[in-house]
């Protein structure tokens, strides 16, 4: 029996700039070294189609799997990180920022919308990938607090969320397989 697939990756590392909206952000010299490294790992070689959030940073991320294996990128706004305000934050604000909106899903972090609000959204589009495409390999390149959220929500797991958050590698993966965590992103 052919079974879906879902790989979730995190987005390679970013280069941040303080005069620019993080959606603008692309991807740092580390990261696009990380893309290039993740694009060798035999499961990419399974992937059927690729969706990316409409950030720049992940369409980037997938841009060497894409090329490598001929597949078409489609961006879908499903897959955005959870939405935050235009304000950079210092490296502390951030940092306390995110905890509070990790510890408490309904609060909505850097004026944006809550991660409950998200992680419905998230839900929404993979429901609509996995519907539209039965029986396939999808790779869904998206952002590590949604990941982190979703992950839970699958594991029945929200406890130490901002922990599993903080362990979340750039270019990290998990794996859900028939609606089922087959590996986990952290």
């Amino acid at each position: 029996m052919k079974t879906t697939k879902i790989i979730f990756l995190r987005h390679a590392e970013t280069q941040k700039d303080p005069l620019v909206n993080a959606v603008l952000w692309g991807l740092s010299e580390r990261g696009r070294a990380q893309a290039e490294e993740v694009s060798k790992q035999p499961i990419m070689s399974t992937v059927d189609m690729i969706y990316v959030s409409e950030e720049k940073k992940t369409a980037f991320t997938a841009e060497p799997i894409a090329k490598k294996f001929s597949k078409e990128v489609c961006a879908s706004g499903f897959f955005n990180e959870v939405g935050r305000g235009d304000k950079f934050f210092s490296a502390e604000e951030f940092e306390a920022e995110k905890a509070r909106q990790l510890t408490n899903l309904s609060y909505r972090a850097f004026g944006g919308e809550s991660g409950l609000d998200a992680l419905l959204r998230f839900k929404k589009g993979i429901n609509e990938i996995v519907r539209k495409n039965p029986e396939k390999t999808i790779l869904i390149v998206t952002h590590g607090t949604i990941l982190n959220i979703y992950f839970a929500d699958m594991l029945n797991f929200f406890e130490k969320l901002p922990e599993r958050w903080s362990k979340t590698a750039f270019c990290a993966y998990g794996i859900i397989e028939n609606g089922e965590v087959r590996k986990d992103i952290v």
